[in-house]
């Protein structure tokens, strides 16, 4: 079975941060358990790249964007030949639609499989 490696751009660090901050202001643990699942299900997608959907917005979707729930919140990623790049985490009542523009599109992979 091929093994994908799964990287996290800064933005999605970024993102992952400011969750975990926000939800240790009130629980401690409930930041950690939330920060846990979240790094649990993207490492997943190294066995299973495609459990994630395609993003219902066209633009994201074609530029082949997929997302991969981990209630309440989206773990936004790319394949590419030998990696999955984690973009963005946000919670699931954002427009990430219009995040698109914000993004970084450079992810080339350029490693041998």
């Amino acid at each position: 079975m091929e093994k994908y490696e799964v990287r996290f751009l800064q933005e999605a660090l970024g993102d992952l941060e400011e969750i975990v901050v926000y939800i240790a202001q009130n629980n401690r643990a409930t930041a950690l358990r939330v920060h846990d699942e979240i790094m649990e299900k993207a490492g997943e997608l190294s066995v299973f790249p495609r459990r994630g959907r395609p993003i219902p917005d066209a633009k994201m979707s074609k530029a082949g964007y997929r997302m991969l729930l981990v209630k309440p919140y989206i773990v936004i990623y790319r394949i590419t030949r030998s990696n999955v790049f984690i973009c963005r985490v946000v919670h699931g009542a954002t427009n990430y639609p219009l995040l698109y523009d914000k993004m970084s599109h450079g992810v080339n992979d350029t490693s041998n499989t």
